[in-house]
């Protein structure tokens, strides 16, 4: 609670827009899961990506009730729900200790929020684990991200942006933060605006915050499994040739998400298969040969050196419903 106080004012430092975005982001998981549970039909699913994106560019003010958004989710595995609910509050946390200029021992307090967040039964270990071997070997692993790529790779943007704003953070005080976050937040609204249907597979913390992961790994450790959580619960899913019924789904959630929990591992490790080869810890899994276009730091964003092949700038693409700026 101490930690917590001590962050408290890092709210009103923080960028409203910022957690404008986050929220859009919030609802867009939700939807998502409720979307997949309910129909399968490509259209369908593509008229819930539309509506996500309206609702993002709305800019909405308060987080959504994600209970009341994914009332079948939650209550089919509120286990999954309380992992992502303690998880998402960690990160808002250290978006605001980063946003404040009132705490100036910055890694003392980090390492208090990372013990609270630890103790928690829900956490996510801050071990790597080996996301695009061991964790997407599953019968239904890539099932969501082949067959919806384009809300796929949206998916991934949110990912993208979530890492990219702790370096910015880490680049000056609140002032300097405020002058750089608009333009991260542009990139981003391009990759919404057009997903990056090239990419093979989820942006790493590393590669869009080499920073923060260098300075806190175990947050980007955290945070990157989270986000391969999030994949592995879609591609269930995505399957209901594999998972027919509420209760089928269920079980394979509930066998997977304790590979992710932090009391899992340890001494006693239970999932020693699932951590990270130490021929891959080179920084977003940089050793493997087949990664194909993969995202940018948001320093290269920063430094205007980021343009992605065949791609227009952000400000040249149209938000849903309106005409490209010329």
């Amino acid at each position: 609670m101490a930690a917590a106080r001590a962050v408290e004012v890092g709210r009103d430092a923080c960028a409203a827009q910022l957690y404008r975005e986050f929220n859009g982001i919030d609802f867009g998981h939700a939807h998502l899961a409720e979307t997949l549970l309910r129909t399968q039909n490509p259209e369908a699913v593509e008229t819930a990506r539309l509506e996500v994106l309206t609702f993002i560019f709305s800019s909405p003010s308060v987080p959504p009730d994600e209970e009341q958004v994914a009332p079948t989710f939650n209550r089919m595995a509120w286990e999954v729900a309380k992992t992502f609910d303690w998880t998402h509050l960690f990160h808002r946390s250290l978006y605001d200790l980063f946003a404040s200029d009132q705490v100036t021992d910055k890694e003392a307090v980090y390492r208090k929020l990372l013990g609270d967040y630890l103790e928690k039964p829900e956490a996510i270990t801050p071990h790597r684990l080996d996301h695009h071997g061991a964790l997407w070997s599953f019968p239904e692993s890539k099932s969501f991200r082949d067959r919806f790529r384009t809300f796929n790779t949206q998916i991934w943007a949110y990912h993208w942006l979530q890492a990219a704003v702790y370096d910015v953070q880490l680049m000056g005080d609140v002032k300097q933060q405020q002058d750089l976050m608009p333009k991260a937040i542009a990139f981003y609204h391009g990759y919404l605006r057009r997903p990056p249907e090239a990419w093979q597979y989820m942006p790493m913390m590393p590669e869009a915050a080499p920073e923060f992961a260098r300075r806190f790994p175990e947050a980007a450790a955290v945070f990157d499994n989270l986000h391969m959580l999030h994949d592995n619960f879609d591609d269930i899913l995505a399957r209901p040739d594999l998972y027919p019924t509420l209760q089928a789904k269920r079980a394979a959630i509930l066998k997977i998400l304790p590979i992710y929990l932090h009391r899992s591992h340890g001494v006693n490790d239970l999932y020693p298969d699932f951590h990270e080869k130490a021929e891959m810890q080179m920084g977003g899994h940089a050793a493997m040969t087949d990664m194909g276009s993969r995202p940018p730091s948001v320093e290269d964003v920063l430094a205007g050196s980021a343009l992605p092949k065949d791609e227009s700038p952000p400000s040249e693409r149209s938000t849903p419903g309106s005409e490209p700026r010329h």
